[in-house]
């Protein structure tokens, strides 16, 4: 019933939103850097939404193979239209993903996690699909005490608005707790989006140990 609650909620969102990808101005200065540049790689966008970022992951390399899951079937219609080049699959929390084992190089996952119920599921699949050595860069909005501190006193009810996608909120250290659980360890962290401690979001880059 949850599931398919959520799904159905992910259906109705992406159906009235027109602008997909807001954020993208704040945070892709910061994510740049770290899109791998290799031939023939395999690159996971972990929620791809309508297909933006692996659209502009394509421009840095174009010869890299592109795979998006997510579980609405609307945003998937989207990111087939806009990257037809790329492999797509529907995919529902707490079900295993159409991928085999270690069969990916990188994994992207931009503003995803926060949306999950399930998020040892999620770090569980995407350590799954990693290969020894590969590495995911993740992001997701950053809950420090002075930003928790001030979300409390100046704007709690906007910030956890009952009807809004958001259900998990990481801080750093949650954040890698997760991911270790998992073998996947964090090499480097930044921020985005105002200035620290009062940032936006938190950007992870992590290594699944071999």
């Amino acid at each position: 019933m949850r599931l398919q609650a959520m799904e159905k909620f992910y259906e109705r969102y992406w159906d009235v939103r027109e602008n997909e990808l807001d954020d993208f101005p704040l945070k892709w200065s910061k994510l740049l850097p770290h899109i791998p540049r290799e031939k023939g790689i395999v690159i996971l966008d972990f929620g791809c939404g309508a297909g933006h970022l692996i659209e502009e992951m394509r421009r840095v390399n174009p010869e890299a193979r592109f795979v998006g899951v997510d579980v609405s079937h609307e945003a998937l219609a989207r990111a087939k239209t806009r990257c037809p080049y790329a492999e797509f699959h529907h995919v529902l929390e707490s079900e295993q993903i159409s991928l085999p084992s270690a069969s990916v190089d990188f994994i992207f996952s931009s503003e995803v996690i926060e949306h999950v119920y399930d998020t040892e599921w999620m770090a569980g699949e995407m350590a799954r699909v990693l290969r020894p050595g590969g590495r995911l860069l993740l992001t997701t909005p950053y809950h420090g005490f002075w930003k928790n501190l001030a979300i409390v006193l100046l704007g709690f009810d906007r910030h956890f608005n009952p009807t809004g996608p958001h259900v998990r909120f990481f801080s750093k250290k949650s954040l890698a707790t997760l991911l270790e659980k998992f073998g996947v360890k964090p090499v480097s962290c930044d921020y985005y989006g105002r200035v620290h401690p009062f940032s936006h979001s938190i950007v992870v880059l992590a290594e699944k140990r071999s």
